[in-house]
């Protein structure tokens, strides 16, 4: 009680403070008024009607939480947009628009923002330079602001009706920045479907993480709001998406709301592109045999690697000096040497190459390198490959960094800096040297170093490389010709490769097939498409060549066969196709935890036509990996099933409602009666006699369970004079 007095006071405190400042921020508008837009005045007053009369009929039209209908008005060019919600008596609530030349109680459009922020103080957005060009305000009562939140708190509907109005901000803001924006907003299936994903305590996003689909899904934003200020509006959800571009494929932008806080109403935001594929039922291709032995070997190296632990960044023996001088190149501890060396290996036992050997001295080598590279990058020395040698640094030091000069330099520590040289994020990421460097089907040794700090880019990385062996491979590609650890490209692929080593060159002729087997899908990428938006296509010399096709989504399990059409045989100099196939495998897959059962709130559902009930399902256990859970009705014309567990009774008769998650299924069963729930008196028709009836029951607290069952309009297991309103309000909306 004492935390809920402290918030009140708090928000009363600066309730008043806003009263006060309002005067200082306040535009040219009469205390009436609240927006002046396309010449046009919206007062405290203005019905829709008159609204209407304005800007033409709504192109819009959801429901708001204030308990009546949000309008948005917008432009065939969409230039503009005004979007206004109502309370049940059609008074203006709230109120926003984005473009328009409008003045609004605070700003007008061009005002250079200044960061002023009280109670329902609203949304303003700004363009580069800070000036104005959106706004989202309200003309609320605390009570209204009470019955937003209980509303937006019982229905999760009303996040879904602002997926529709919020599309229509970032579609705007694409068209100021001239950039195409092919979103629409997410379907109500994959919606439902987050909010049952939620409910067992994960979310889109989280869920792609952890099954491997993270490909499907894009993150554009996470953050936590106190909504304070604020209540969701399409003004705030819509500018997220300003300056963020995705491929055709990532059909849906998800503005996703969590709550967090009820009594505070603390919403965490997340905005998502999100390729529905991600959903599609794939069929199972069999591995070849040299596929298996592959996965097999992949699998040990992945458990040796396990068995070293994962701590690493700061894991030293002797700590570096590369800030100052008298340089000292440090050492990493072997355990975390051991365990990096194994990381690599990963990704050559996939393809079938040899396993690099670690060689102490090449490590020594590749330390010193870091710390040399690191001091002249921090002190205006050159670096690189061939860096300079300072004043102070003794000709044992740097001889001993510049040998072994097969090498990579790259941010990030031991292990990260595999990473970016796998997927060549700063290097040439048409010729990829770093990943070949790495994949040399030749080299039979190697060592790592790294000096710096943070995550991965405050980090000075070397790979060093020694030996020579003979090999039998005559391509490497990437990703693998054989099983390509995904868990190895958590950064993205970036650049494909095949990179022939024997038998075989590339020219300017050869264009690429890539079929996704457990799809069927195909993408081309040819001379006459190589240069269009996400597609790339080139070779590099007679031996390797780069491409990619930015719409090709996968996740773990999927299988690529990738043909090279016009590939020159060496030994004949025929022309021909060369394929080979790509199996996609992350090693989460071996610590996923499967469901065991699902706990459901109930066994059987009675109910009326029209009458909504939601199932609550519970995975078992708590840390299951895939937590998705599918709903199916055995029969839409009685029963259907929103993928919240949302079932609805349509028709008279009995069926099944189906809840799967991994190999768990379970049953519900489903009676609807020939009745419509609000109709207690059984006549056909839903009107005031109903509410009458209901009212009289009320009274004399007599209610039975075949009441309850057609009148408890709100499912409280009540009746009452709510229940007598939602059926007044059913017979007002049916006339």
């Amino acid at each position: 009680m004492k935390n809920k007095l402290y918030i009140i006071l708090i928000v009363s405190l600066i309730f008043f403070l806003g009263i006060v400042t309002d005067n200082v921020y306040a535009t040219s508008l009469s205390e009436n008024e609240l927006l002046q837009i396309n010449g046009n005045t919206i007062s405290k007053n203005t019905t829709i009607d008159q609204v209407n009369n304005m800007f033409g009929q709504p192109r819009l039209i959801t429901n708001s939480a204030f308990g009546g209908k949000a309008y948005s008005y917008y432009d065939d060019d969409y230039t503009w947009m005004l979007h206004i919600e109502t309370n049940a008596n059609g008074q203006i609530k709230g109120y926003g628009c984005i473009n328009g030349n409008f003045i609004s109680k605070n700003y007008a459009q061009g005002d250079k923002y200044t960061f002023t922020e009280w109670y329902m103080s609203g949304t303003v957005i700004c363009d580069d330079d800070d000036l104005v060009n959106g706004v989202y305000e309200y003309n609320v009562t605390y009570s209204d602001i009470e019955l937003y939140k209980a509303n937006f708190l019982k229905s999760s509907d009303y996040a879904y009706d602002l997926q529709k109005s919020s599309l229509i901000v970032s579609k705007i803001l694409a068209k100021k920045h001239n950039y195409y924006f092919p979103q629409t907003y997410i379907d109500e299936n994959i919606f439902y479907m987050n909010e049952e994903l939620k409910d067992n305590g994960t979310d889109l996003y989280n869920f792609g993480i952890d099954t491997g689909k993270a490909k499907y899904i894009s993150l554009v934003l996470s953050k936590t709001e106190f909504c304070i200020a604020e209540l969701p509006n399409p003004i705030m959800l819509g500018s997220n998406t300003e300056n963020y571009t995705r491929a055709e494929n990532y059909k849906y932008v998800f503005y996703d709301m969590k709550v967090q806080d009820e009594e505070t109403f603390r919403i965490y935001t997340t905005i998502l592109f999100v390729d529905p594929d991600f959903m599609e039922e794939k069929v199972n291709v069999s591995l070849t045999d040299n596929e298996i032995s592959l996965l097999d070997a992949v699998k040990a190296k992945y458990k040796e690697y396990t068995q070293h632990g994962e701590a690493i960044v700061r894991n030293f023996d002797e700590e570096p000096q590369y800030t100052e001088l008298p340089l000292v190149a440090g050492k990493w501890s072997d355990m975390a040497l051991f365990m990096v060396t194994d990381y690599i290996n990963l990704a050559r036992v996939g393809l079938g190459l040899h396993q690099l050997e670690l060689n102490q001295d090449i490590v020594d080598a590749a330390q010193h390198k870091a710390a040399l590279v690191a001091y002249n990058n921090s002190h205006g020395y050159s670096g690189g490959h061939f860096p300079e040698q300072p004043d102070g640094v003794s000709d044992d030091f740097y001889d001993k960094a510049q040998s072994y000069m097969t090498e990579n330099l790259y941010s990030g520590n031991i292990q990260t800096s595999i990473v970016s040289a796998l997927n060549d994020a700063y290097g040439d990421s048409v010729e990829c040297g770093h990943r070949y460097n790495l994949l040399d089907p030749s080299a039979t040794e190697w060592g790592v170093g790294a000096v710096g700090s943070g995550l991965s880019f405050g980090w000075q990385g070397v790979h060093k490389f020694s030996g020579f062996e003979d090999y039998t491979n005559e391509l490497v590609a990437w990703p693998s010709n054989g099983i390509f650890p995904m868990d190895l490209s958590y950064n993205g692929i970036g650049n494909w490769t095949a990179r022939f080593y024997k038998n075989y060159t590339v020219s300017s002729d050869t264009e690429i097939t890539i079929k996704a087997l457990n799809s069927g899908k195909v993408y081309k990428i040819t001379n006459d498409n190589k240069n269009d938006e996400g597609k790339f296509l080139k070779n590099t010399g007679t031996r390797l060549l780069t491409f990619r096709d930015d719409t090709i989504t996968y996740e773990s399990g999927d299988i690529f066969e990738i043909t090279l059409h016009n590939v020159t045989d060496s030994s004949t100099g025929e022309n021909m196709d060369y394929t080979y196939r790509s199996v996609f495998y992350s090693f989460s897959d071996l610590e996923s935890i499967e469901a065991t059962d699902i706990n459901l709130n109930t066994k059987s559902l009675n109910m009326g036509i029209g009458q909504t009930s939601e199932i609550q399902a519970i995975i078992v256990p708590e840390n299951t990996t895939n937590k998705l859970i599918k709903y199916s009705s055995n029969d839409n014309s009685i029963a259907t099933v929103r993928q919240d567990g949302l079932v609805t009774a349509v028709g008279e008769g009995t069926t099944q409602i189906n809840i799967e998650c991994g190999n768990i299924t379970k049953t519900i069963t489903v009676n609807v009666l020939p009745f419509k729930k609000g109709d207690i008196n059984k006549d056909g028709y839903i009107n005031s006699v109903d509410a009458a009836i209901v009212m009289n029951i009320y009274k004399n607290n007599n209610a039975t369970q075949d009441d309850l069952l057609l009148a408890d309009m709100n499912l409280d297991n009540n009746l009452n004079s709510i229940d007598a309103a939602l059926i007044m309000n059913m017979f007002k909306n049916n006339q």
